[in-house]
């Protein structure tokens, strides 16, 4: 992604809620006093805030999540996936914004570390059952063989868990949240929550964020070595407020 693709997005969050935004068939949505996209680099002198905008985007927002997710704890009840809408966490890790510019999250090695306890149990209990049944300890034995192919795979887990590095999924700085190629800008942040799975994806955990400039964006931290509690906390540290009193 270039720089003048990234510069856009970040240009759209201030200019779509802007009541000097006008449209245009060749370049979208420009200045309405330049006639021009946006060129500034952090602010907009000639920003001034359109709230009636603002409140449509917010409750587009809010009308998207309750038609796709449990919002309710009836609706919670059939569904497999709800959606919370996190207070401010008072149990806070980070303090400051500025303890969360340059954390990095990557794969959770905790999910290595119970498939290597699970491998251990599986090992312990067909080594039992050999003993207690008095089946072969040669490699005739189904249980023989069993065990050494989880005595493999324990070597293969116990080196992920304790000496693999994984590669880093998502990165957070004074700009915003950056993965992969893309950046969610501070300023863009209207909205957030955390869309938990129940029984078969109970695993799965996901913040929902309401942008500015791009509607609905999801991050999956399912695997990842941060908690959505964490996530929303560093969200709400850095999330930019210079339009949020509507």
């Amino acid at each position: 992604m270039t720089k003048k693709i990234v510069n856009r997005e970040y240009h759209l969050s201030f200019c779509k809620i802007c009541t000097n935004r006008k449209s245009s068939l060749k370049d979208g949505l420009i200045c309405s006093l330049t006639g021009k996209i946006a060129e500034f680099e952090k602010n907009c002198t000639n920003f001034k805030i359109d709230r009636l905008e603002l409140e449509k985007i917010k409750n587009r927002f809010e009308t998207e999540i309750n038609e796709n997710y449990a919002t309710t704890k009836l609706e919670s009840f059939f569904s497999e996936r709800e959606f919370e809408k996190p207070k401010k966490n008072r149990n806070r890790k980070y303090l400051t914004k500025e303890k969360t510019h340059g954390l990095e999250f990557k794969r959770d090695k905790n999910y290595d570390k119970q498939i290597l306890v699970m491998i251990g149990v599986i090992i312990v209990m067909l080594l039992y059952g050999n003993y207690k049944n008095g089946f072969s300890w040669d490699l005739n034995s189904t249980n023989i063989i069993g065990i050494l192919i989880m005595l493999i795979l324990s070597v293969y887990f116990f080196y992920k868990a304790l000496y693999h590095k994984y590669k880093t999924i998502i990165t957070i700085d004074e700009n915003g949240i950056h993965q992969k190629e893309k950046t969610l800008h501070w300023n863009n942040i209207l909205d957030y929550g955390i869309i938990r799975g129940k029984g078969d994806n109970s695993m799965e955990k996901k913040i929902i964020i309401g942008t500015i400039s791009s509607g609905i964006q999801k991050i999956n931290i399912s695997e990842l070595n941060v908690t959505p509690e964490e996530f929303i906390e560093i969200i709400q540290l850095n999330k930019k407020t210079f339009y949020n009193n509507v």
